[in-house]
C-alpha cells in the first residue's frame, strides 16, 4: 500500500491522544507494555501534533522485516 494512503485504525487514533507533540507507530506482531519492541517489527509511523492528531503521511520504517514479523492485520 502506497503509505499515502495507509490510514491510522481506530486504536493508533486513540494512542495518538495520549501522546500529542510525539508519534504513533504501527506494530507487527504482538508485545506487552512492558516489552521492548524490535526495530524491525515497527512498520512505521504517523506524527502526532499538538493537539493529540495524526497528522501527514505514514512513514514507513526501512527495517520492517514483513517475513519475520508478519502483521497481526492489514
Amino acid at each position: 500500500m502506497n503509505p499515502k494512503e495507509e490510514k491510522p485504525f481506530p486504536e493508533e487514533i486513540a494512542e495518538a491522544k495520549r501522546y500529542p507533540n510525539g508519534t504513533v507507530c504501527r506494530i507487527a506482531g504482538h508485545f506487552e507494555s512492558n516489552e521492548r519492541v524490535p526495530p524491525g517489527a515497527i512498520i512505521g509511523a504517523w506524527k502526532v501534533d499538538a493537539q493529540g492528531n495524526i497528522i501527514g503521511d505514514f512513514i514507513r520504517n526501512p527495517k520492517y522485516d514483513p517475513n519475520r514479523w508478519p502483521p497481526e492485520r492489514m
